[in-house]
């Protein structure tokens, strides 16, 4: 069995420590590479994944990148829920002076803060000592634990590169983002993560993919077609998958929010409301979209959710909110069943734009704005 090198430099930083690997992380490296979740995005790796795997990897890949000077790779230790040091995963850097990263996190160190400090580590170590100047993060794209990370060390994103990875099959698209030397390491944006909102007609939750199904009915829906006209033709189950991976991307650069609207009883989607244009010319104002299953139609279904999100958009952040001063909703002059729902929530009509919506028959209405201030709220003015 490989044994550890003495000359990989250790770095530490509260209840995380980066170092060198040793022959008594390859089993548990097995167990990390063997995870369904670890597999569904690295789905490169051998399968089956077997002791031989991790001694390889070892020998082959990291003590190799350390000697040739060309990747810089190190085991990841962390305090578990005992206090007690174990292996949470891996981590490297290669490339020269405009890196790639990579990372893996075993099952047992996820969703507690760790690999992300293990990266703020690395970054800072290969930008002070090791000439790196800037450090490239791909990942699939849907992959949002590893764009998390990649957020909280201070990446910026720009955007999706088509068919950039290997995967077991054709190449997957990737998300794609970069941190350079001077970078304070930190978030460069503010995630907005749905809060979970319920009252005892709706509960508002983040989509999952166990909704995707529900999402192809309502936007396969000839009335949902008509009233939006640019949904993809037909609507399939990659259109809604590439719909629910989109607001991660927007919610992560502070663009928009997205719930998915439940059954409290049955946890069955009936609708999505979502708060956008959150990056405009007026940060303090958004525009409020939804859309209800044709299952839940006239049901006041629609009319509870946007209660809730109102309600919570124009809260302080303080206070668990957006923080925002104004909302707007636009409606198709003709789709009286929106207009409705703006009206009952405290909406107000505003103006109308002549023939400026394009409807699913290739026809076009007129579009009515309606909006909403923080200030009718708390007059009283708004029936919320």
């Amino acid at each position: 069995m490989f044994g550890w090198r003495d000359d990989v430099p250790e770095l530490s930083g509260g209840r995380v420590r980066l170092r060198a690997h040793q022959g008594a992380d390859h089993e548990a490296m097995v167990e990390m590479c063997q995870d369904p979740i670890t597999r569904r995005w690295a789905s490169n790796l051998p399968d089956p994944y077997r002791l031989a795997d991790a001694e390889w990897f070892v020998r082959e890949v990291v003590s190799a990148g350390w000697d040739a000077g060309t990747a810089f790779g190190w085991a990841i230790e962390a305090a578990d829920q005992n206090g007690l040091p174990r292996y949470a995963g891996n981590l490297d850097l290669r490339g020269g002076p405009a890196s790639t990263v990579g990372f893996l996190l075993h099952p047992w160190a996820r969703g507690q803060g760790i690999m992300s400090a293990a990266l703020r580590l690395a970054l800072h170590w290969c930008f002070s000592e090791a000439g790196v100047s800037m450090v490239t993060w791909e990942s699939r794209v849907g992959n949002v634990a590893s764009r998390r990370v990649a957020w909280a060390a201070g990446f910026t994103f720009h955007g999706t590169m088509p068919c950039v990875l290997k995967h077991a099959g054709p190449a997957v698209d990737a998300w794609v983002g970069t941190v350079t030397a001077g970078s304070t390491l930190s978030p460069q944006t503010r995630w907005l993560t749905p809060t979970v909102l319920s009252d005892e007609k709706v509960a508002l939750r983040p989509h999952i993919e166990a909704d995707i199904p529900r999402v192809v009915e309502a936007c396969s829906d000839t009335v949902t077609r008509h009233w939006l006209s640019t949904l993809p033709t037909p609507y399939t189950t990659d259109s809604a998958r590439a719909y629910l991976d989109s607001m991660a991307v927007e919610e992560s650069l502070t663009r928009r929010v997205a719930w998915c609207i439940a059954d409290p009883r049955t946890d069955l989607l009936l609708g999505t409301i979502a708060v956008f244009d959150l990056r405009g010319d007026d940060p303090s104002s958004g525009e409020l979209g939804y859309w209800t299953h044709p299952a839940v139609r006239g049901r006041g279904v629609m009319t509870a959710a946007v209660r809730l999100v109102v309600n919570h958009a124009l809260r302080p952040i303080g206070d668990g909110g957006i923080g925002l001063r104004r909302l707007q909703l636009l409606a198709a002059a003709g789709n009286i069943a929106s207009a409705t729902i703006a009206k009952r929530t405290g909406f107000v009509e505003v103006g109308q734009e002549r023939q400026a919506e394009l409807l699913g028959d290739g026809s076009y209405d007129d579009l009515v704005t309606f909006d909403l201030l923080l200030g009718d709220v708390r007059g009283g003015t708004s029936p919320l």
